[in-house]
């Protein structure tokens, strides 16, 4: 008997002690989504002020969103991110890969999103701008820690490649091309490229909180279950 009240006794700290973890990490995905919508509503009041500012030389020490501008040619080969969700539907972002002036590596731009198709063995065969272009939009760093559906993060194969996620310095070894290790969102301002939404499309901070809510509210029910359960059992030995 004693053996059997220890073991609960241990499964239910255990239990309560992951429900809280659960509840603190539900938290701190509130208050980073509550900066990632912060660095937007910045940057867009930023954009209105000052206009959009040249690309610097080291993007990876500027916050995320900020207005940028770089001129360059897009080179014939681009990316494909798939599992983009516009509109309800299914597709991929256009990862266009501009030769800018007076940089070493290829600077990635998302043009916008596209359909999948009724094949998905058949990727979409796009023309990107021929012309050199003054590209316009937002500073962007991807997760590196992203969730993807697929080990390999490219598709093997020729241009254009189906990436999984943006791993920028996966992406570069595996194609063997320069690739910067940041990504310029194209203003949805710009008369090129394909339909896109750049306000971040993620859980609210509010639903991580209700979220965060119910582990802790769960970890308290845990508690007074197992405190009148033991006050009960305690009681039935006394009798």
């Amino acid at each position: 008997m004693r053996v059997g009240t220890t073991l609960a006794t241990l499964l239910t700290v255990l239990a309560i002690a992951f429900l809280v973890k659960l509840g603190f990490w539900q938290l701190d995905r509130a208050a980073e989504k509550e900066t990632l919508f912060d660095d937007f509503a910045v940057a867009q009041t930023q954009a209105a002020q000052d206009s959009f500012q040249p690309l610097p030389q080291n993007p990876a020490t500027n916050a995320r969103f900020t207005p940028v501008k770089v001129t360059g040619t897009f080179v014939d080969s681009y990316l494909l991110l798939d599992n983009q969700v516009h509109q309800g539907k299914v597709g991929y972002h256009v990862i266009g890969l501009l030769d800018a002036n007076n940089r070493s590596e290829l600077v990635p731009v998302n043009l916008g999103w596209v359909p999948v198709g009724p094949d998905r063995r058949e990727l979409p065969a796009l023309e990107l701008p021929e012309a050199e272009q003054e590209v316009i939009g937002w500073l962007y760093h991807p997760a590196e820690d992203a969730f993807t559906l697929a080990d390999q993060i490219v598709e093997p194969g020729s241009s254009p490649w189906r990436v999984q996620q943006l791993d920028f310095e996966a992406i570069s070894t595996a194609l063997d091309l320069p690739i910067a290790n940041y990504l310029v969102l194209l203003s949805e301002a710009a008369n090129y490229g394909w339909p896109r939404q750049w306000q971040p499309q993620v859980m609210t901070p509010e639903k991580h909180q209700a979220y965060a809510l119910q582990w802790f509210s769960l970890a308290l029910a845990c508690l007074i279950v197992f405190f009148f359960a033991r006050r009960s059992i305690t009681k039935t030995k006394k009798e």
